[in-house]
């Protein structure tokens, strides 16, 4: 596993956990050709997506709960006091990104695995925390 993910900087481990063990690991990175491009990063193991992430401009006052209805996860449960919403295979977490082009005060990422084996809650949201906080170092933010 490459310590660099669709320009993000996470740690082999955190990544590794969430796919199932394979030969042949393949990462892709897309974005929308929309007016408010949609950032896509898909994790192929032995050309099967196993897991997928997408990154989103949001208004001012998007929580994470807000962001994952807007990205069709239901049924989610808040961890550390609103800033995660977990749902079955997949979490959501929400920052701050202020970006007038795109009409936006934040950013929202999300994460989705294909095929998840037990409770990997914990493991999404470490991956997430992660993911989001060293992608978003990457992104067009405003002061």
């Amino acid at each position: 596993m490459p310590n660099e993910l669709c320009g993000a900087q996470v740690k082999p481990e955190l990544t590794r956990a969430l796919l199932p063990s394979g030969d042949k690991i393949r990462v892709l990175k897309e974005a929308s050709n929309t007016a408010s491009p949609h950032q896509f990063c898909t994790v192929s193991v032995d050309d099967k997506v196993q897991l997928r992430t997408e990154g989103a401009w949001q208004a001012a006052g998007t929580t994470a709960e807000k962001a994952a209805e807007k990205s069709l996860v239901f049924n989610t449960r808040s961890t550390e006091d609103g800033r995660f919403a977990i749902g079955r295979g997949a979490a959501v977490t929400v920052v701050d990104c202020k970006n007038s082009k795109y009409k936006a005060e934040r950013f929202s990422f999300k994460i989705h695995v294909n095929h998840p084996e037990g409770d990997i809650d914990d493991k999404m949201q470490r991956f997430l925390a992660a993911f989001s906080e060293s992608y978003s170092k990457t992104l067009p933010c405003q002061d």
